[in-house]
């Protein structure tokens, strides 16, 4: 059975994606895979000293946050997994995408001066993944 990745990040526009992937799963007769990224940014270091952040609690609010986008969607039957691996999104997108039959992202709309100076999970995903892209937005 094939499987469409989904990114998930608790956004409208990746709920809406979410939303999306489960239709055409439906249609397709195949399952998703709901994967959510996580990272510590480098605030969470406090600057200078030998203070490490506890990553298991960014990976734990990850957790839940993906569990709360999977329930808010109701799958409705359509089989359902939920990954969460620590990374860099688009990166990590691309590599859980690789055999899949479809790779799905929200897009948020930024504006021009956004478009030019935002990192784009959803552009990186459609230059980097090696299967079709689905780029969803919000409204």
């Amino acid at each position: 059975m094939n499987t469409i990745v989904v990114g998930v990040d608790g956004s409208r526009p990746s709920l809406a994606a979410l939303r999306y992937a489960i239709g055409e799963a439906r249609l397709h007769g195949c399952g998703v895979k709901a994967v959510m990224a996580w990272h510590v940014p480098p605030a969470a270091y406090g600057g200078f000293g030998p203070s490490a952040p506890d990553l298991d609690t960014f990976k734990r609010a990850a957790e839940e946050a993906l569990a709360e986008a999977v329930a808010a969607v109701e799958p409705g039957g359509v089989p359902m997994a939920a990954v969460v691996r620590e990374g860099d999104a688009a990166h990590v997108l691309v590599k859980e995408a690789v055999g899949a039959a479809q790779l799905i992202v929200g897009c948020r709309d930024f504006g021009i001066a956004g478009r030019i100076f935002h990192h784009s999970v959803s552009g990186e995903c459609v230059h980097g993944a090696h299967c079709p892209v689905t780029v969803v937005h919000d409204g």
